[in-house]
């Protein structure tokens, strides 16, 4: 059994004078306070995060502002009077208060607004992160109250509301993410955030931007306009190409009749070395000079020529042949005329790369990409008698990027062919424009001056077009103004 010597005891009994001493009226309030520590597990309810507690806690330090029934603790204690714990740096313990006032103050970095029974509890204004402490009567967390009003006021980082019954808890306004509390018999409000709009606009990823084209005013007897047609010469296309050519009449004689500018060539859809954007024929019969010498010699040509024959290549690639033309003939399209490119095939085009960057090599053609037009002759619906047609969906986005036009290829050619010359004339006295308005919010001047009146929009073709009574002068400057999605 272990005993004490003498000196033990009498060490013993030295010490334990000095410590009874020691203790100040304060410890003993404490000691009664911890008097009921043996209360059994469940009884004692566990709070939620972020929601009551006892004594209150904080991120980026944590303080204890007491709960006295009667009084309060560190920070100063008043019994139906009011405390103060002033403006701290680093972290501030606010005091508790029985029918008194809390105000916490000011903080910079974080801030426990501490306890409060029945009174009113302020948080003040916090940089970093905010949470409230407890209550009975009037609970806070992140400036809420319970019988009373608590403003968390403005916080730059995070704000977490707190809960709030029979009270109102305004989280106050937020730089980068907000959370907002729960409510119970009150209101809750969670401020404003800024950080990025959650429903993406009418540009989805892409950005808004102001855009203009700048257009100088011809007449449409000098208008100019370079076709070049590429024509599917794979197996299955003889008919096609048979249809084209005796309809070819209802597409040129208005250009003919109107004296139009024209020049035209032809190329195959076949990609293999040697041939991929070879022209098909001379290119020289193929224009307004030769038509206005001999009308009939002049389309008789072109019905010949466009009939390029059926041993090309199984792989289609009309969008590279295209631009392998122009590779080829550079010097063959003139920089002041438009540039129409009419596609004809009965199955999807296989060129390797993304339809976009084959179209944007034809607008690096033109000083105004809105002057290059793609027309697609193609499958749109599947003859069961034709299992191998496919559908030409890439030429169909080509068209679509340019504000071009699209027929089934198992439509009529007549109506087909009229109405792409109908288009392509409609073009020589209208303004493209380079890019997609994202609405209808277009404005045009003239010479410096706006113009509200005589003009129309054809979102389909995007072009601008004069009314005949409207038609600028000759030699106008003509600006477009609109707003268009850019790196969607």
């Amino acid at each position: 059994m272990f005993t004490l010597n003498s000196y033990q005891k009498s060490f013993a009994a030295t010490l334990f004078v000095l410590l009874f001493t020691g203790c100040n009226q304060q410890e003993f309030y404490e000691k009664e306070f911890l008097a009921g520590v043996g209360i059994p597990d469940d009884t004692i309810t566990i709070p939620d995060n972020g929601g009551t507690t006892s004594g209150g806690s904080t991120s980026g330090g944590s303080t204890t502002g007491g709960n006295v029934d009667g009084g309060s603790t560190t920070g100063g204690s008043s019994t139906g009077g009011t405390s103060t714990a002033g403006s701290t740096t680093g972290s501030s313990t606010g005091g508790s208060s029985t029918g008194g006032t809390s105000t916490a103050g000011s903080t910079t970095g974080s801030s426990t607004g501490g306890s409060t029974t029945g009174g009113t509890s302020t948080a003040g204004s916090t940089t970093g992160s905010s949470t409230g402490g407890s209550s009975t009567g009037g609970s806070t967390t992140g400036g809420s109250s319970t019988g009373g009003t608590s403003t968390a006021g403005s916080t730059t980082g995070s704000s977490t509301g707190g809960s709030s019954t029979g009270g109102t808890s305004t989280a106050g306004s937020t730089t980068g993410s907000s959370t907002g509390g729960s409510s119970t018999g009150g209101s809750t409000t969670g401020g404003s955030t800024t950080g990025g709009d959650p429903q993406p606009g009418v540009c989805g990823s892409g950005t808004l931007q102001n855009a203009s084209d700048t257009f100088t005013q011809n007449t449409a007897q000098n208008a100019k306009v370079d076709i070049l047609w590429v024509v599917d010469d794979s197996g299955s296309m003889g008919d096609e190409q048979a249809a084209l050519s005796y309809n070819f009449d209802v597409f040129i004689n208005d250009f003919i009749q109107r004296d139009i500018d024209f020049q035209m060539a032809i190329t195959t859809t076949d990609p293999r070395s040697g041939r991929s954007g070879v022209m098909k024929g001379d290119a020289s019969r193929l224009t307004r000079e030769a038509a206005r010498a001999d009308a009939d010699a002049f389309k008789d040509y072109f019905k010949q020529a466009i009939q390029v024959g059926t041993r090309g290549s199984g792989s289609e690639r009309g969008l590279q042949t295209s631009n392998d033309f122009f590779d080829n003939y550079r010097s063959w399209t003139r920089d002041d005329a438009y540039l129409v490119v009419v596609y004809l095939s009965d199955e999807q085009d296989q060129s390797s790369g993304a339809v976009e960057n084959y179209v944007n090599g034809l607008r690096s053609l033109k000083t105004q990409p809105g002057m290059v037009k793609a027309y697609s002759i193609v499958t749109q619906t599947i003859d069961p008698r034709k299992q191998w047609e496919t559908r030409g969906t890439r030429y169909e986005e080509a068209s679509n990027l340019t504000g071009g036009e699209i027929a089934d290829i198992h439509q009529d050619f007549h109506t087909t062919l009229s109405n792409f010359g109908f288009k392509i004339l409609e073009l020589l006295d209208s303004f493209p424009l380079s890019g997609v308005p994202v609405n209808t919010d277009i404005e045009i001047s003239v010479n410096g001056q706006p113009i509200t009146v005589g003009w129309t929009y054809d979102a389909q073709a995007r072009v601008i077009k004069f009314d005949r009574s409207a038609i600028p002068n000759e030699g106008s400057i003509v600006i477009a103004y609109y707003q268009q999605c850019v790196g969607q």
